[in-house]
């Protein structure tokens, strides 16, 4: 049988080790893809140091959250899918045969994993080894219905995004935002919110304000659209509900989205609600946030601000997101491509552990044994 590259992580808290493995087969309803990038988030270094509840796979394992590559390969019972296409593949892995999978609601899986990666929930332990090799790994497998072809006007590199972009993507999709509509980004220097900052300007959002700390992220996320985005540090002391409201005609903003970093305070996010306009919606998907978000019984009555979670983003989501990014109606040209390759796969980790901003891609190529930057 072939070998191939991989890194694997074999004790939480120790560096990923790179060596040999099979080369993966695809099965009936699978396709093998060739790896060309693979993104690592930033709470890719938490995961694999066992700073976070999540359930991981077995151990040893080949890890690697967003892969973009070609496919090598399809299973025999592969529709619609050929050799040589270039596609994103989904790592959010569900049993498709609960009650919430099969009404279309894959993310409220109970047995959910992601690929590679880990699995929010004790329940996702039950799948969460079927499909071993992450994106750490020249070949992947898997499942047809998790892969979205790519034009050719996405890099392969910007692909190995698109966990995160998607995430946004589908939270902003979920809160109904649109054309001529305001948006509130909490956590906006970060990869999720700006990501969401280009998608609401490709969604068509009138004014977007961001709050964050890092105030020179954020006078780059003010230069995306200078007449459309607007930014403040949470450290300048400012009454940011007063703030959203004085750059929204004292209405308030449609739709509110947290994305808060990993230790991010829920009461930020609880203190921002009222920044939303009556009738109002709030979305969060700051996995890493611990503690209580509430609204006061009145608020709830007079104000109906509704509060919604958005874990991960459906196969139209993606395909939509995709014609989007390739036709340029969501520009993410900003995005500077740090590359590593397998054997800097450690020093990877580290650079994303070390949370550069939005801005900065961190992406491991497996197929090349060094990367120049």
């Amino acid at each position: 049988m072939s070998k191939i590259n991989v890194a694997r992580l074999v004790e939480t808290g120790k560096p990923l080790e790179v060596g040999v493995a099979d080369k993966p087969v695809p099965g009936p309803k699978d396709v093998l893809v060739k790896v060309a990038a693979c993104g690592l988030v930033p709470n890719t270094s938490n995961v694999v140091n066992g700073y976070t509840p999540f359930t991981l796979p077995a151990l040893p394992a080949v890890f690697g959250l967003d892969v973009a590559g070609t496919i090598e390969a399809v299973g025999d019972h592969v529709i619609g899918l050929q050799v040589g296409q270039r596609v994103y593949v989904d790592p959010f892995m569900t049993c498709d045969n609960c009650s919430s999978c099969r009404r279309n609601r894959r993310d409220l899986c109970p047995s959910a994993y992601y690929r590679g990666y880990m699995s929010p929930t004790p329940g996702g332990g039950a799948l969460i080894n079927q499909y071993p090799y992450g994106g750490l790994s020249e070949y992947v497998t898997a499942p047809d219905s998790r892969v979205a072809v790519l034009p050719e006007t996405i890099d392969l590199r910007t692909a190995a995004r698109f966990g995160y972009v998607g995430t946004s993507y589908g939270a902003l999709r979920k809160a109904g935002l649109g054309p001529a509509q305001t948006l509130l980004i909490n956590g906006v220097t970060g990869t999720l919110g700006v990501a969401a900052v280009a998608i609401a300007l490709g969604m068509g959002a009138t004014r977007i304000l961001g709050v964050g700390r890092n105030r020179a992220v954020l006078e780059r996320v003010r230069e995306l659209a200078p007449n459309r985005v607007s930014t403040i540090s949470s450290e300048d002391g400012v009454d940011l509900v007063e703030w959203a409201r004085e750059h929204t005609g004292g209405e308030g903003v449609d739709v509110i989205y947290d994305c808060l970093g990993v230790g991010g305070d829920s009461g930020s996010t609880s203190g921002l609600l009222r920044a939303a306009r009556p009738g109002g919606r709030a979305v969060l998907v700051a996995g890493g946030v611990l503690g209580d978000v509430a609204q006061t019984y009145m608020d709830i009555l007079m104000l109906d601000v509704q509060v919604m979670g958005s874990q991960w983003f459906s196969a139209e989501d993606a395909d939509q997101m995709i014609a989007m990014i390739g036709a340029g109606v969501i520009d993410l040209s900003f995005l500077e491509h740090r590359v590593f390759g397998l054997p800097e796969v450690n020093e990877a980790i580290e650079r994303v552990g070390s949370r550069p901003g939005g801005f900065e891609n961190v992406v491991v190529m497996p197929g090349q044994s060094t990367v120049s930057r």
